[in-house]
């Protein structure tokens, strides 16, 4: 840990002009307007200078505002080096010193050999998560220090993995933390700030900050990007014009997400309440290959249920083959895609992998399956579970209530059904059936689902 002067020794030269001066507090009330509609704000700060600099001014701007939110500073210990423990306690120090409460959040269990980055950051974001999740006091955010540095790096490493124009736009200011937690909101107020100018305004301030070591491992692809910076701008290549490019690839983005749900309106699509998707296929195939691809992309990750992000490459050899005639249907990250008529279906996959059970006590809520939040109501008796309805609970469903409830048995086994000591309670996707209605009239007031796609 360094002093403010011995941090500016080590941090190498900034870049001159309007770049490296401090930021100001006049700029504050525009650089977090994001973060004002929020009751709960989780602030991550590593000690690097980008969090320290946030934390400060978060502190600066919540002091000057008439009412904010709660806000918690969370500093994870992911257990990698020797000074992790005392960092993430020194952070807390520092944060109740500014008035802020604090808290320490360890990644414990083994850790991988490899990809030990990308492990890290999904394991900081889930306990970032179950911090939000766990405070209870309303709409929550993690708030982190992404500069315009990051932006840059960014999309200097997705363009060496030949990504598309989703991977090379903006990261932006706003979206779901995660598709574990898809009700809390990631924050980056700070992406368009360089770094030179957060180190300046700690330095302004006499605030310290930590140089983390794995910031010179070459081993990682950011760092051997970061020390490509000096080649980089002499050949023009600056971060301010790679976040440039990111911003204005971030429009074309949001422009042709746009004809994507004009799309969805001409292809007629319906989610079927989250049992599954029917679209016109006529319509998907006569539209832009560009529109085709995200239409169906946003669908399987929808209902396909899984974690890991979509790969372009299989996405394009499906549509491809969607494409011309002779389709019989494909699974691809946990959904199936089949032809029905003149229409599209796309489903959850049964079968292959055994859908997640989860256990809720009264007035609690979870995301399952990354498709439903589901939820008990504080009136609930005791605990539920709630895990997939399954083809023979289904299958005896529909003989108990001598109807047709008009949903394939397929499609109807990988919906979340509410149990209690194995004793089916309560099926959210099939409460409009009339015969349902009546029979679940009590369980349709304590417990719902609710479709997250």
């Amino acid at each position: 840990m360094a002093a403010p002067d011995e941090d500016l020794a080590a941090s190498g030269s900034a870049r001159s002009g309007a770049d490296d001066t401090p930021v100001q507090d006049d700029e504050l009330d525009a650089l977090f307007a994001s973060l004002a509609p929020f009751r709960l704000l989780v602030l991550a700060v590593s000690g690097g200078a980008d969090s320290m600099a946030l934390m400060l001014l978060v502190s600066r701007w919540a002091r000057s505002c008439r009412e904010t939110g709660k806000i918690i500073v969370a500093s994870v210990d992911h257990g990698l080096r020797d000074s992790a423990r005392a960092e993430a306690a020194w952070v807390v120090s520092e944060a109740r010193d500014l008035g802020f409460e604090a808290t320490v959040l360890t990644w414990s269990g083994d850790k991988p050999a490899t990809g030990v980055q990308d492990s890290a950051r999904t394991a900081r974001y889930r306990l970032l998560a179950e911090l939000a999740r766990t405070a209870g006091v309303g709409p929550a955010a993690i708030v982190t220090a992404h500069t315009e540095d990051d932006q840059a790096e960014t999309l200097l490493m997705r363009l060496a993995r030949g990504s598309g124009l989703d991977g090379l736009a903006a990261m932006p200011t706003v979206r779901a933390a995660d598709a574990l937690s898809p009700e809390i909101a990631l924050l980056r107020p700070l992406l368009g700030i360089p770094g030179a100018r957060l180190r300046a305004t700690l330095r302004a301030a006499c605030r310290a900050w930590i140089e983390d070591p794995s910031n010179d491992a070459e081993r990682f692809e950011r760092v051997r990007v970061r020390k490509a910076r000096p080649v980089l701008t002499e050949l023009g290549i600056s971060n301010d014009k790679l976040a440039l490019s990111a911003r204005r690839l971030a429009r074309a983005k949001a422009a042709i997400e746009a004809a994507v749900d004009a799309l969805e309106l001409k292809a007629r699509l319906d989610v079927h309440d989250g049992a599954y998707a029917s679209f016109d296929a006529a319509a998907w195939r006569g539209a832009p290959e560009e529109l085709r691809l995200r239409l169906l992309g946003r669908l399987i990750t929808a209902f396909g249920g899984q974690v890991e992000p979509l790969r372009l490459a299989q996405l394009e050899a499906l549509v491809a083959r969607m494409s011309h005639g002779g389709f019989e249907g494909a699974t691809l990250s946990g959904a199936v895609i089949s032809p029905h008529g003149a229409a599209v279906h796309v489903e959850r996959e049964a079968g292959r992998a055994a859908l997640p059970t989860v256990t809720l006590a009264p007035g609690a809520s979870a995301i399952w399956d990354h498709r439903f939040r589901v939820e008990a109501a504080r009136e609930s008796p005791g605990p539920v579970e709630v895990h997939a309805l399954g083809a023979q609970a289904y299958t005896q469903l529909r003989r108990q209530l001598d109807a047709d409830l008009r949903l394939p048995a397929g499609v109807a086994a990988t919906l979340p059904a509410f149990w209690r000591s194995g004793e089916l309670l309560f099926v959210p996707a099939l409460a409009r059936c009339p015969a349902a209605q009546t029979l679940w009239d009590k369980a349709g007031r304590l417990y719902s689902a609710e479709f997250l796609g």
